[in-house]
């Protein structure tokens, strides 16, 4: 899959899954708390929850619709997201994510972050990864009404940084995030990561490996 050069005026990226993958730590560690209670969590059926804000909490779909709701779950939630704040806190950042923010800061590309986690989420891990301060906006699921695979967020974060949609180019990890940035108008590339791999990435203009494998020239930067 190729695309003309695009130049563009901003890069909006995603956060979960793309700058650090903080997708696996959660998977391996909701598993580990079905695996608790006697069931199977498959990564084809998280998948199908990736890069989407549900409005349900995921034990309910995986536990509790299940079996009921067990006596110890708060005990077993508190200690899964234990466990996966850990795994993320430990992840580096993605190969090539640090090299392109350095890069298009250099080259004056204003970029933004839109994300369907909170920002009590996304800001505290920026920080932590000495990103923020190449980030001009942050828009997350706190912003918009609704959250990936809906437009909204990435609409705010092109507003925020007064450039229009169509100038923009989203970086992704997942197909409802991708939906998400082309019904938004922008231009998506995907750099999917172990969990979201499996996805179906028809409707981005690019899917590589990694963000070090996007062409500079397709942004403008060489």
């Amino acid at each position: 899959m190729t695309i003309r050069a695009i130049s563009p005026q901003a890069i909006i990226w995603d956060f979960d899954g793309t700058i650090i993958d903080s997708e696996w730590p959660h998977f391996v560690a909701s598993r580990i708390a079905c695996e608790h209670y006697g069931l199977e969590l498959t990564l084809d059926r998280w998948q199908a929850r990736i890069g989407i804000h549900n409005k349900t909490h995921w034990s309910e779909q995986m536990i509790t619709d299940h079996i009921g709701v067990p006596a110890d779950l708060d005990e077993v939630l508190e200690r899964t997201r234990a466990h996966k704040n850990e795994m993320t806190f430990a992840q580096p950042i993605r190969d090539g994510v640090q090299a392109l923010f350095k890069r298009s800061h250099g080259a004056g590309i204003p970029m933004a972050v839109a994300s369907s986690s909170p920002t009590t989420w996304v800001g505290p891990h920026l920080e932590r990864l000495e990103l923020s301060r190449f980030v001009s906006a942050l828009r997350t699921r706190d912003d918009v009404e609704n959250a990936k695979p809906w437009p909204d967020v990435f609409l705010a974060a092109a507003d925020a940084l007064r450039i229009d949609p169509s100038a923009c180019v989203a970086i992704e990890d997942s197909a409802a995030g991708a939906k998400a940035a082309k019904e938004a108008g922008m231009t998506c590339v995907v750099c999917p990561n172990p969990v979201t791999a499996g996805q179906d990435f028809a409707h981005a203009d690019l899917v590589v490996e990694s963000v070090a494998e996007i062409p500079l020239d397709l942004l403008g930067l060489t």
